[in-house]
């Protein structure tokens, strides 16, 4: 393995990983805030439920990469508002997700009811929590170690581009049969299916490129089996509408796919970062996990907590209803600020500060109810093993003091500008 990762292309990584250069601003909206967090305090304080996007409730609209919507927008910033959406599919329906089924194909981000218990029950077993072990016996444990062993003698490192953005991009890559040298290939057509600055025309010549890569794999595991993710989404069978059950047809499989290969290699690259970067800034929180490993999920759990990278969502108003006190017609958009729900004063005392010590309660980083997110279990794995791993093999872990200190930035897709360190 370690060969192989040596042959990934340095330059192609940085283009794809780089979250403080303008490739990676613009292909986010180009709205990144450093710090929202009074800004948001004074919007949930002022009301649980706003109109107007998110953005155009902070004063935060980026005119050279609008994100502009044809529904009347209202935004929820409470932990009960967003959490009631979460939890009510029949008012609140994913249809504001539906044009993802351009792209990725009919996939269960966007799906609703039936259909979407259906075709979550597919894909639901292999990410269960009883099947973590799985997933860091087949590719979490051996990727980390092999990363950690290209610069640990080196003594400094860029976290960001040399370890977050490549252990969850491999294990997603790798469950799926993706040879290693094409990973980062997918990784740049995913990223053009995806952007907020791509012509339609181009995210569907990206999706073609990504079935293009896909296809030949899953045509060898369908006569040749293995123990990974794509083998086991060919082995199973979904009842349709009419109760008839059918295996998965290529175009089913391609559709779990591309929405999983985004998620598995986009968010828990960031959120990782996060977490890195909230212990780095905190040592002596920082420490107390080095010493009291029984405090890495604690870490993991308030870095989702506290800056969660995706911090919107969306639905859509099957009907007139009212939430938090404000009316909102049929057919609007409601965006829910998930950072703002998870710093509800009324949940979390003092939610502005980081804090590992601080009694772990549910949060809404990977929402809740029906579509709380499949990959959760995997995603806590994955950081648990990396933290773990970290903490094992760099000794005394600290910033570079000849780099900048970086920053969090986003609006969307939050993450740290870059992670330099040094150690030993």
């Amino acid at each position: 393995m370690l060969d192989e990762i040596a042959q990934l292309d340095p330059a192609m990584i940085r283009t794809l990983f780089d979250t403080s250069g303008q490739f990676r601003r613009s292909r986010s909206g180009g709205d990144y805030v450093e710090n929202f967090h009074t800004d948001l305090r004074l919007a949930r304080e002022s009301g649980p439920v706003h109109v107007g996007s998110v953005e155009e409730v902070l004063g935060a609209v980026d005119p050279e990469h609008p994100l502009p919507y044809p529904e009347p927008v209202y935004s929820a910033f409470s932990f009960d508002t967003v959490n009631t959406v979460f939890r009510d599919p029949e008012t609140y329906t994913s249809d504001a997700m539906r044009g993802t089924f351009d792209t990725f194909g009919r996939n269960i981000l966007a799906m609703g009811g039936a259909e979407h218990a259906r075709y979550r029950a597919v894909a639901q077993p292999v990410f269960a929590r009883n099947m973590t072990q799985w997933w860091i016996d087949r590719w979490i444990a051996g990727i980390t170690d092999s990363l950690l062993t290209r610069f640990e003698r080196r003594g400094r490192a860029d976290l960001n581009l040399e370890f977050c953005a490549l252990l969850p991009l491999l294990t997603i890559t790798g469950s799926f049969g993706v040879p290693m040298d094409e990973a980062l290939r997918l990784r740049e057509h995913i990223e053009q299916m995806i952007s907020a600055g791509t012509e339609r025309a181009d995210r569907l010549a990206a999706s073609a490129a990504a079935a293009d890569i896909l296809l030949p794999v899953i045509a060898r595991r369908r006569g040749d089996p293995r123990d990974d993710l794509i083998s086991k989404l060919i082995s199973e069978s979904v009842v349709d509408e009419h109760g008839t059950r059918h295996a998965l047809t290529d175009d089913d499989v391609l559709a779990y796919a591309r929405l999983l290969l985004t998620a598995g290699s986009g968010t828990t690259w960031r959120q990782l970062g996060i977490t890195l970067w909230a212990l780095l800034n905190n040592p002596d929180q920082l420490d107390a996990v080095r010493r009291d490993r029984s405090l890495v999920r604690a870490a993991v759990e308030e870095s989702l907590r506290w800056e969660v990278t995706d911090p919107t969502f969306f639905r859509l108003t099957a009907h007139d209803t009212t939430l938090g006190g404000v009316d909102i017609p049929a057919g609007s958009r409601v965006a829910l600020c998930l950072t703002a729900a998870n710093h509800d004063p009324s949940r979390w005392p003092d939610p502005d500060r980081f804090d590992i010590f601080r009694r772990v309660k549910p949060h809404l980083s990977f929402a809740s109810g029906p579509h709380v997110c499949l990959g959760m279990h995997v995603a806590r794995a994955e950081m648990s093993v990396a933290l773990n791993a970290i903490l094992d093999r760099l000794p005394d872990l600290r910033w570079d003091p000849d780099a900048p200190r970086p920053v969090l930035m986003g609006l969307h897709m939050r993450a740290p500008s870059d992670l330099p360190v040094v150690f030993g």
